[in-house]
């Protein structure tokens, strides 16, 4: 894992129990941001670029034709969605192809569990650590808009929790079908089937209620709509309670998924 971990004297009962699975899920994040770090400079344009483009072409490109959507510029309308829609992105990509890389190709999930650590550590280990490259691109996505003069509160700041959030979901989810994927070739079918749609369906790009209604209804399952709405709210400084119902459904969606991916993934390297 990059060096060896820190040897401490943990007392017993519960809490040494939660500070010997915080260590080595520091220890599993902490290699995977070391690996990061050496090359860093391939990735920067990613974080960097894209989120000019999307901001310009569709905030301003076609928001020039849309006009205002609830009496702000469609601009700072999709901007706050384009944050958290970036965090799942990035938080996807890592956890599919570059979690599966690691189990498979590497076998460094081989490596890391005859350690002390156990394979619940290790999937938080790597689903902070996708979370963790969320947050970098939400603080990308979030300069940019400023820049462009699409933040409206100084709430907006907020705004990366959620796409913490939004990363550990994602995540989850994606260590979920690594953990029963056969191929490398079938994590596209996350991509194709769950996350695109989602990308579109969440209200990232215009109002939930525009949708027919069975529409509507399904989008609210989506997490990334939980996301959208609270990312929204916090950069046009327009805070309701709505927003902590979402904070919370996101919460759940974190527990939920974190558990099943713990699960699916001990079946699959404890054999």
């Amino acid at each position: 894992m990059g060096e060896s971990p820190v040897v401490v004297e943990m007392s017993g009962g519960p809490l040494g129990a939660v500070a010997t699975t915080l260590l080595y899920t520091y220890r599993v994040w902490q290699r995977n941001r070391d690996a990061f770090l050496r090359q860093w400079s391939a990735e920067a344009g990613g974080f960097l670029v894209e989120p000019v483009i999307m901001l310009a072409a569709i905030g301003f490109g076609l928001g020039g034709y849309v006009g205002e959507i609830q009496g702000v510029s469609y601009a700072s309308f999709v901007a706050p969605g384009v944050l958290v829609a970036y965090a799942m992105f990035h938080a996807a990509f890592e956890a599919t192809f570059g979690s599966y890389m690691r189990m498979e190709t590497h076998r460094i999930f081989d490596s890391i569990i005859v350690t002390p650590v156990n394979v619940g550590e290790l999937i938080l280990g790597e689903a902070t650590w996708a979370a963790t490259r969320s947050v970098l691109a939400g603080i990308a996505v979030l300069l940019i808009a400023f820049l462009f003069g699409l933040i409206h509160s100084p709430w907006a700041l907020l705004t990366l929790p959620i796409a913490f959030l939004t990363g550990l979901v994602f995540s989850a989810l994606a260590l979920m079908l690594v953990s029963v994927a056969p191929s490398i070739g079938t994590l596209n079918n996350f991509f194709t089937v769950f996350i695109t749609p989602m990308f579109f369906f969440s209200g990232i790009f215009f109002p939930l209620d525009r949708f027919p209604g069975l529409i509507e209804m399904v989008a609210w399952t989506f997490p990334l709509t939980y996301a959208a709405h609270v990312s929204r709210g916090l950069t046009l400084g327009e805070l309701n309670v709505t927003m902590i119902y979402s904070t919370l459904a996101l919460v759940s969606y974190t527990v939920v998924t974190l558990y099943l991916a713990v699960r699916l993934m001990r079946r699959r390297l404890i054999r």
